[in-house]
């Protein structure tokens, strides 16, 4: 007579009680400050500083290594990715809006304009006079923040000023505020990155007692 051997019914182990209540409070804290920390370190990288942005690295990819071990090897690698894209562009984001609402406005003109080379292409740097103060004020304004092609000596232009002296001084003609597609962008990335942190953390099985 055969005698046929059935395998126990395996074990679905589900989060109850205290499992459940200590594992709520580690889910908020990597979803609410992940992206916190990244913004910051996005913000604090528009200061131009040389240690300052290394410091902004140091922190945004050990930020990026813990929340990915608290959410798993997929999830967690997935919110790395969108969590560094969401610190690229929410740094520039910050830095236009902020730039856009407090900046002072200031009449200049341009003494002169200066071309060089680059790997890719060629840059120019216009130096801009600014005399409401009663003696000139000069500043050098790079093409990534306004001295376009179009722009001649002794043409008349506005300076927007950052009163804390925190962002690059920036040609009025580069300063827009906050896009809607930027804001989308962040937005996209900043969702992407949130449920990832969720699911690897919901997915996550607990150790074994």
């Amino acid at each position: 007579m055969r005698t046929q051997t059935t395998s126990p019914p395996k074990r679905v182990t589900r989060l109850t009680g205290p499992q459940a209540s200590r594992r709520w409070p580690v889910t908020l804290a990597v979803a609410i400050l992940t992206p916190l920390v990244l913004a910051g370190c996005g913000w604090l990288n528009q200061g131009g500083s040389t240690l300052l942005m290394t410091g902004c690295a140091v922190v945004l990819m050990l930020t990026l290594v813990v929340a990915g071990a608290f959410c798993g090897a997929g999830p967690g690698t997935c919110a790395a990715v969108l969590g560094f894209a969401f610190a690229l562009f929410s740094g520039p984001a910050l830095n236009d809006y902020v730039l856009e609402k407090r900046g002072e406005r200031y009449e200049a003109a341009i003494a002169g304009i200066k071309g060089y080379h680059r790997k890719h292409h060629d840059g120019r740097t216009c130096t801009v006079v600014r005399s409401d103060s009663g003696r000139p004020v000069t500043y050098k304004i790079d093409d990534s923040q306004g001295c376009d092609e179009d722009l001649e000596p002794l043409q008349r232009v506005t300076l927007v000023v950052d009163p804390d002296d925190w962002l690059a001084t920036r040609l009025s003609t580069d300063v827009k505020g906050l896009t809607p597609g930027h804001a989308w962008t962040c937005g996209g990335l900043l969702a992407g990155m949130e449920a990832s942190i969720l699911y690897g953390r919901l997915r996550r099985r607990p150790r074994p007692a």
